[in-house]
């Protein structure tokens, strides 16, 4: 029995996907590349996004198609095995550097004399747990985990009303305000664009009337909460801080101090949004293992346990340090990033096209 998300689930799946990953320290990369306005660019970014989603769901009134898209065990054409086999990287790629980073985060702040293999191999086994139960499970802890981080990010510039400076949020125009601020949106379209994920799983929604809505709804829910975060930051830490800091997110909830005992609630914010990263490595992993479901032809878990385990130590093995990390998400991430997030709308559309022949010929034969 196919498994079913709603509407409202998979909005909340897309404003993870931007949310979970990218607020460890996309803000330091953003600001690498430019100034205070910074916090300009998911606001740019949003419409642009909102064009390829329509662009990808097209007409809402025939929605037939979508509950056919990638259904293991159909007959595929070339086209759609190619598509399978880039999405496919592209999720191990981004499950790599996003298991790295929440790898080298526990390390830092909450277990820092626990060897990063214990660290994989606890975490994969907590991540396979949630993977292997399907979508359905992954939607609702993610429904769950991602309503407290919403909580926790929109009472941020309440809780640190008293550390803002808003000549940090004043834009500064000058001869090179175009192009640091192209810098900037090629870089941030870079990660936003991993909203492309919930192509793996249209297929599953219920009604499939109301997913383009969701999705849109979705990605203006993510980008809200990244805005308040990196708006935040630039207010209270500044350009300067957080280019030097390797977590600016978490020295922006470490200056959150309400009265004198109150004065610790970075741990307990760190607590309470860490496992929206394990739901969103979750989801990666579900969409590696149907895209080898779909290549198997069958639908089966066998792939799950090792393919977790050699991305796990892949994720080790890749990168020395943070720094690292760093290094590979600032220079190498953004451009292999952007280009398979092109290259997987242009063959989604020839999917799309060749699922709406296919029921076309279906229907003259009966």
């Amino acid at each position: 029995m196919k498994q079913k998300v709603s509407a409202f689930q998979l909005s909340l799946l897309v404003a993870n996907l931007i949310v979970a990953g990218p607020v460890i320290s996309l803000p330091q990369i953003i600001l690498q590349q430019g100034n205070q306005n910074a916090w300009m660019i998911p606001i740019i970014i949003y419409p642009i996004l909102i064009t390829l989603i329509l662009i990808i769901f097209g007409k809402n009134k025939n929605t037939e198609w979508l509950q056919n898209v990638l259904l293991i065990g159909n007959k595929s054409k070339w086209v759609e095995k190619g598509f399978v086999i880039l999405f496919l990287f592209f999720s191990i790629f981004t499950l790599v550097r996003d298991l790295r980073g929440m790898f080298d985060f526990v390390a830092t702040v909450l277990l820092p004399t626990t060897p990063n293999d214990i660290l994989m191999v606890l975490s994969i086994l907590v991540i396979v747990y949630i993977a292997i139960s399907g979508i359905e499970v992954i939607a609702r802890v993610t429904a769950i985990h991602f309503g407290l981080l919403f909580i926790i990010v929109t009472m941020l510039p309440l809780l640190l009303m008293n550390e803002w400076n808003f000549g940090n949020l004043q834009p500064l125009l000058g001869s090179e305000f175009i192009s640091t601020l192209s810098r900037e949106f090629f870089v941030t379209f870079s990660w936003l664009g991993e909203i492309l994920f919930f192509l793996i799983i249209l297929a599953n929604i219920d009604p499939p009337q109301k997913a383009r809505r969701a999705v849109i709804i979705g990605t203006g829910l993510g980008i809200f909460l990244f805005v308040v975060v990196l708006m935040s930051a630039l207010a209270v830490l500044g350009v300067k801080i957080i280019r030097e800091s390797i977590y600016p997110s978490l020295m922006l909830i470490q200056q959150i101090n309400i009265t004198d005992f109150l004065d610790r609630l970075d741990l307990v914010i760190t607590v309470a949004w860490l496992p929206t990263i394990f739901t969103k490595v979750a989801f990666l992993l579900y969409a590696i293992n149907h895209c080898f479901s779909y290549l198997y032809k069958g639908n089966t878990n066998k792939f799950l346990f090792p393919i977790a385990f050699i991305v796990g130590y892949l994720s080790i093995l890749m990168f020395k340090n943070t720094m690292d990390l760093l290094r590979f998400s600032f220079y190498t991430w953004n451009l292999v990033s952007f280009f398979i997030q092109l290259m997987i709308i242009f063959l989604f559309l020839f999917v799309k096209r060749n699922i709406k022949m296919r029921l076309k010929n279906k229907e003259a034969e009966t």
